[in-house]
């Protein structure tokens, strides 16, 4: 058990204070709790309740959201200090128990009080975990209805911001550019479309007045806002990026770029792009189910722009036409001009995988060179598409300049990467595949520096396997392929393009 919930510790994850703003009303604390999570049962570090906000041992309020007939958790609390001693409603929690207590019977609205005293008795820290809890009656509905920004500019006015495009639920990420003054305040209105849900800023959960008041930083700030369905089952994500003591029309002028980039499905749902968007990136990749016949693109740029999708003129800030998709990779380059004196000119491009209908895997008889030297690929091609294991690949990449490194977060289950990480052999490398027996879409979670993120990829005979093409963009090396020698060629020394 103890053994267990060590492993468990890795699911708190620290908050970054360089780019996350904080309510300026939020309760603080010492740092006296240095691991909180809650899970659904004692035994499964996989069964783990979200907490708003995420972790931290300076911040001392929490909220945690259960759905119906959910109503026993596990609370894990490890003090800073091993003198230090913890209590839970009361009842003292020791590391002969794991630090673990037991809560049943929980109704909505209800707090757990978890109090840090140190070895004279003294008391450090109370954290506050409040329940929320849902029923089968309620609504699932967890999209905002609307999104908007003010920026204080006097001691009791405050002056609205254009978001950097018109709110659409559909669309779940948006910037504002504003000039700094002496207040440094910004107040976020998120308003739900269903009265009965409940939104969240930065994990503050926002009240009747529909919006919270947050401290600001020259430079980026980060806001995630949260809507959790009045069932507390149905979640939805926006994010908010406030650019403070910036003139948002400086770059517009001086640059061809995309500020914003979105793409939802025939189906109107949005479609994850990897990496997340940043007008300094070019490459993003997506995968999508077979059922999906079409998708269509929002961009946002600059005055004096024209943009151009596969060679057709777009208008900024509105939805594209569809497109049609077809089985295996769909590439879409995006051509961004600055017309006038100042002549620009960039290219983007998103490249969408779509599943085929009828699973089918041929081992690869491609070459492969890395680096100018011949090496061994053991790949299996569906669609027309390479897919390998990311083992086989770091081992490849290894002592190069794009070396990463492969492990296994057992808390979320998640495969973790890190670029530039020395990779551990297990022994299991690069060995030749046979002909594949069960094949189906993988939904194993991938991290990528600790930020999750999106690959096209399979489970075959219970391994699985990526997308040499997206992983390729997500670790920026070079990826070209020689038709005269059949050879796929990896180069290190120069980044990923489309080709």
């Amino acid at each position: 058990m103890k053994k267990f919930f060590a492993i468990l510790l890795v699911i708190s994850l620290i908050i970054a204070t360089s780019n996350i703003a904080f309510a300026s009303s939020s309760s603080t604390a010492d740092e006296s709790l240095d691991k909180l999570s809650i899970s659904k049962s004692k035994s499964s570090s996989k069964e783990l309740y979200t907490l708003f906000p995420k972790f931290d041992p300076e911040i001392a309020d929490y909220y945690v959201f259960l759905p119906k007939d959910e109503d026993t958790v596990y609370l894990y609390m490890k003090p800073d200090n091993s003198k230090y001693k913890v209590y839970c409603d009361g009842d003292e929690v020791t590391e002969d128990d794991d630090y673990l207590a037991r809560k049943k019977n929980i109704s909505d609205g209800d707090e757990v009080k978890i109090v840090v005293k140190d070895r004279d008795d003294k008391k450090l820290d109370t954290y506050t975990v409040t329940f929320m809890c849902g029923d089968k009656n309620d609504d699932d509905e967890d999209r905002l209805d609307s999104l908007s920004v003010k920026v204080q500019d006097g001691k009791d006015s405050y002056s609205k911001v254009s978001l950097n495009k018109d709110f659409d639920k559909s669309i779940k990420d948006y910037t504002v550019s504003v000039k700094s003054n002496d207040y440094d305040t910004a107040r976020i209105y998120a308003e739900a479309k269903d009265s009965g849900a409940h939104v969240l800023i930065n994990g503050k959960m926002v009240g009747k007045e529909d919006y919270l008041d947050f401290k600001v930083k020259k430079g980026k700030n980060e806001f995630e806002i949260n809507v959790i369905a009045e069932n507390c089952g149905e979640s939805e994500k926006y994010t908010l990026t406030v650019n403070y003591g910036s003139d948002s029309t400086t770059e517009e002028k001086t640059e061809a770029v995309i500020s914003s980039l979105s793409a939802k499905d025939s189906s109107g749902n949005t479609i994850a792009l990897s990496p997340n968007f940043n007008s300094g990136k070019k490459n993003y990749t997506a995968n999508v189910g077979n059922h999906i016949q079409s998708v269509s693109f929002y961009m946002m740029t600059g005055t004096n722009t024209k943009i151009y999708l596969n060679n057709t003129e777009l208008n900024s800030s509105t939805w594209s036409q569809s497109y049609n998709l077809n089985e295996g990779y769909n590439t879409f380059n995006i051509t961004v001009y600055l017309t006038g004196d100042s002549y620009d000119i960039k290219t983007y491009s998103v490249s969408i995988y779509k599943h085929a209908k009828k699973l089918e895997s041929l081992v690869s008889i491609q070459n492969l060179n890395v680096n100018g030297v011949a090496k061994q690929l053991n790949a299996y091609n569906i669609s027309g598409s390479n897919f390998v294991k990311l083992r086989d690949i770091a081992s490849i990449l290894s002592g190069s300049n794009k070396q990463f490194s492969v492990g296994y977060n057992e808390a979320t289950n998640a495969i973790s990467l890190i670029s530039s990480g020395y990779y551990t052999a297990n022994g299991q490398e690069n060995k030749p595949l046979k002909a594949s027996k069960d094949i189906m879409i993988s939904i194993q979670t991938v991290t990528l520096d600790n930020q999750a993120t999106t690959m096209t990829a399979y489970n075959i005979d219970g391994n699985n396997y990526v997308m040499l093409r997206d992983l390729a963009l997500l670790l920026n090396f070079g990826l070209t392929y020689n038709s005269a020698t059949d050879t796929i060629q990896i180069t290190t020394s120069t980044n990923y393009s489309i080709n």
